[in-house]
């Protein structure tokens, strides 16, 4: 016959199937185990219990134990009065009830009246069963009360793996993972990538007023203020028959179009058409139409504008661009510029977020120093690369302490990266 034998009280339960021969006893089957088994429990040492009643006698046969082919059986080893009695513990005192060997719990509880009585006040249903004698409801109010522990206890990493809501969070966290991982090898590899890019500027005239224009090839057309055109004396010229509605990041109305105009470029003359905007922040916006008209060529390589081969103007340095669209600015007009514009690119935008970071940065440098849970040679790292002590106390809570990711979300948040617009 077959015999199933496990090992009860250990961290996990270990299965074995033993072939023995109906008329052995229960001795010899103590012996087989020892020997074929890993449990690591002598014969002598080791009792078997078979639906939770211990098999005592050894000169028993297996067959006289009423026990089947493939029944279970689980092996235990025999506790010395130091496994009964808790550390330090003196004659009398409440025997440590390990709840890993049933057996031995249930015979302990019914052999002392004064722990049966703490277990009535704490768990009245295991005591109950203990009075009645009742083995196998012993057992299950038991397995019942370890299932319900080891499912508090459990650890998020041990739940189903194929449960759709830790399946997403996984996903999360390996995209997470990923995206840090891109931020960290382009901030190694090409810092220049988190710096801000100057917009393109050039000096021009508009009847003989001078006017400081964004070229922008990703604008449709070509289109002026109404403060500007009045300040050029040429707002007569607006047909209001072109009136209309111009819509890109936002709307803006389009008062009218003046349909010729003259552009003066390094004292060159290019006829040009204008649409004049009701509220627009920056004068004169060079679209593509002026751009494909003419010929353009934007030459990043020398920094110039060419135009029909016979002009080339430079770009302006940030020195020399209007206060809105300079990435340091900080007069009190760079503070109310850049309202939407349906056509441009989204420099006066990203002039916006930057302006936003710098009001952050001075009201964290306007706080006095703070005490810091964190190793000050933590916070030192993230100050080496310009940003305050606050900022760096403030982002390693974020991230943990962990320096690698707090110093990569400060440079994404530094970060005002241009969007383009068409």
């Amino acid at each position: 016959m077959h015999i199933s034998v496990t090992k009860y009280g250990g961290d996990t339960e270990e299965l074995l199937t033993v072939e023995i021969a109906s008329d052995l006893t229960i001795r010899d089957l103590k012996l087989v185990i020892a020997s074929e088994s890993d449990f690591g429990i002598e014969a002598n040492q080791m009792h078997l219990y078979h639906d939770g009643k211990l098999l005592n006698d050894e000169g028993q046969t297996l067959e006289q134990t009423n026990l089947r082919d493939y029944d279970l059986v689980t092996c235990q080893r025999i506790l010395s009065n130091d496994d009964l009695n808790p550390r330090g513990a003196v004659g009398g005192s409440r025997p440590m009830l390990d709840p890993r060997i049933p057996q031995q719990l249930f015979n302990e509880l019914r052999s002392n009246p004064s722990a049966l009585q703490r277990l009535r006040q704490s768990d009245p249903q295991l005591a109950e069963a203990v009075q009645r004698n009742d083995m196998r409801a012993f057992m299950q109010v038991l397995v019942s009360r370890m299932t319900s522990q080891r499912g508090q206890r459990q650890h998020p990493s041990e739940l189903d793996l194929l449960d759709p809501n830790i399946q997403r969070r996984i996903e999360e966290h390996i995209n997470m993972e990923n995206m840090n991982d891109n931020m960290e090898h382009a901030y190694e590899h090409a810092p220049e990538f988190f710096g801000n890019v100057v917009m393109l500027y050039i000096n021009c005239k508009i009847n003989g007023h001078s006017v400081k224009a964004f070229v922008d090839s990703g604008a449709q057309m070509t289109i002026m203020s109404k403060a500007c055109a009045e300040r050029c004396g040429i707002m007569r010229l607006v047909d209001t028959r072109f009136h209309g509605i111009a819509k890109g990041v936002g709307t803006q109305k389009i008062l009218g179009r003046i349909h010729l105009a003259q552009l003066e470029v390094e004292k060159q003359y290019f006829a040009t058409s204008l649409s004049v905007l009701e509220d627009q922040s920056m004068d004169m916006l060079i679209g593509l139409d002026m751009l494909r008209r003419h010929r353009c060529v934007i030459d990043l390589e020398k920094n110039v504008l060419r135009i029909e081969d016979s002009v080339e103007t430079s770009f302006l340095p940030e020195s020399e661009l209007p206060t809105h669209a300079r990435l340091t600015g900080n007069t009190p007009d760079a503070e109310t510029d850049n309202r939407s514009n349906p056509l441009l690119q989204s420099g006066t935008e990203s002039y916006e977020r930057r302006r936003t970071s710098n009001r952050a940065d001075n009201q964290y440098q306007s706080t006095t120093a703070t005490p810091s849970p964190f190793p000050e040679k933590s916070i030192t790292e993230i100050t080496k690369k310009g940003f305050t002590r606050e900022q760096a106390i403030e982002e390693l809570k974020l991230a943990n302490g962990d320096i690698m990711k707090a110093l990569v979300s400060l440079m994404a948040k530094s970060l005002a990266k241009p969007k383009r617009q068409n």
